[in-house]
């Protein structure tokens, strides 16, 4: 990664040239120059798992996207890569520090916990807000119609493959937040657009971003009684699906099938010893070398939590 763009100096300078170039008539192509280069930035940024390193770029990285998009504002790309960015940050370092603390009991997660889950809660939206702008360039009336039940389901569908990235951003960004929001009415209201979302990029295009619908369709379909529109079968097949596409060689599937598949059935010792592997399985597949870091730091949550998730066993 290129720490002379991604660094807080590198920030500084880039607003700088921004500035410069703020009323000339070459802007919109250094945007666009500048946005190419944060695109190959966040595709290299997934074969490195260098935490501490990507916890302190991605900001500086972020509010640099921001300065850019000052500028252009209907960009599309702009506003894709703020999506995923600020979805990823979440995802990356604050939902696994918010499950370890919740696996370490009440009073050590009383101090924190309620910060941590705000900053989750403020990401996704902002990543939900950016993905929803990209998705109106094309479609003006996308939020009021994903807002309205009876139009939902026909918009989504209507949606085509130039509308991936922003159809999938959106899904995943709204899915970290209804996760963090379980007390508010309004927005696990919205939850049927997760799923609604995610099936459509399936349909589209089902390897887009390694084939990931599958993964928020498995934590959507096992995280909820059947009432509330869980279904464990359709999580295993989703689980299936990307075994097929990924062999072993992307460990968030292992993870995901034993946090909400084989939780949910209570089996305790595929758990366990689906664990087992993921933490001790060396990198399989260098391009999924940051997601299977987070999979083998959040199995080792997992493993503190098991008398948790399987009281009685």
């Amino acid at each position: 990664m290129n720490r002379g763009i991604f660094s807080a100096g590198g920030v500084l300078v880039a607003m700088l040239v921004i500035s410069v170039f703020s009323s000339c008539s070459p802007q919109k192509l250094m945007v666009a120059e500048m946005t190419g280069l944060m695109e190959t930035g966040a595709a290299a940024m997934e074969t490195d798992d260098d935490l501490d390193m990507l916890q302190q770029a991605l900001p500086a990285n972020i509010k640099l996207m921001e300065a850019l998009l000052a500028s252009d504002p209907q960009n599309e790309r702009l506003l894709i890569l703020l999506a995923r960015s600020y979805g990823s940050y979440a995802f990356l370092f604050l939902d696994g520090r918010i499950e370890a603390l919740q696996s370490a009991g009440p009073a050590a997660a009383a101090e924190t916990l309620p910060s941590l889950k705000a900053r989750a809660v403020r990401y996704y939206g902002k990543g939900l807000d950016y993905a929803l702008r990209a998705l109106e360039i094309r479609h003006p009336l996308a939020a009021e119609r994903l807002h309205r039940v009876a139009e939902s389901s026909p918009f989504v569908q209507s949606l085509q493959v130039r509308d991936l990235p922003a159809i999938f951003w959106y899904g995943f960004n709204l899915g970290g937040l209804v996760n963090h929001s379980r007390d508010s009415v309004s927005t696990i209201a919205r939850a049927h657009q997760v799923e609604k979302t995610m099936l459509r990029v399936l349909d589209l295009q089902a390897d887009f971003y390694h084939g990931s619908a599958h993964l928020v369709l498995m934590a959507y379909y096992g995280s909820r009684s059947p009432m509330m529109g869980g279904n464990l079968e359709r999580a295993a097949e989703h689980y299936r699906h990307l075994k097929d596409m990924h062999g072993d060689g992307l460990l968030l599937a292992d993870l995901y099938y034993a946090r909400y598949v084989l939780v949910q059935q209570q089996d305790r010792r595929q758990f366990e010893q689906m664990l087992e592997v993921i933490t001790t399985n060396p990198d399989p597949d260098p391009q999924f070398r940051l997601f299977n870091r987070i999979a083998r730091d959040r199995a080792l949550v997992y493993q503190a939590m098991a008398d948790r998730l399987f009281e009685g066993s």
